[in-house]
This record gives structure tokens, sequence and C-alpha cells, in this order.
């Protein structure tokens, strides 16, 4: 039988972190954000189900904040195989 979870889902111990999303280099700063705001909606879930997936709400915010931030100053706003089309 097949368990699943919001921890297995996110990769288990082998899972990205909030900082890593952040700074891949292969997502535009939209898709991070995208990604970020799902994750933590599902964080949110967790932890109200006393579930620890090693990082919670607040670090997701500090990355999208990061992320806007590099935005802001051009950073990261097309991918790096974009210029491979």
């Amino acid at each position: 039988m097949v368990m699943d979870s919001v921890e297995s889902r996110a990769g288990g111990k082998d899972a990205l972190t909030p900082k890593q999303v952040a700074h891949d280099p292969l997502l535009t700063a939209r898709e991070k954000v995208e990604l970020l705001k799902k994750l933590k909606a599902q964080v949110t879930g967790a932890i109200e189900n006393d579930l620890d997936l090693g990082f919670g709400p607040a670090e997701i915010d500090a990355a999208i904040e990061e992320v806007k931030l590099g935005a802001q100053n051009g950073e990261q706003t097309e991918t790096v195989l974009e210029g491979d089309n």
C-alpha cells in the first residue's frame, strides 16, 4: 500500500528548501513566487496537522521577499534556457 503525505510529496529529506527555490536558476521570479505560495499553503496545512517539514511559513515568506527584491533589481527575469530557443 502506498502512503501519501505532504512530507513525501515535498520530497522527504531530499526536498528543496524555500531558499533553494528562491535561488533556482531554472525558474523565473514569477514561477518561484507561485511555487513558494503553493508550498506555504501546504506547510500551513501540515503545521495544523502537527507535521514538521523542516521549515515554516516565515522561512517561505523570507524566500518570497528575496525573490521579489531580486526581480526589482532585474535578477532572474528569464530562465537560463530561454536564450537557447
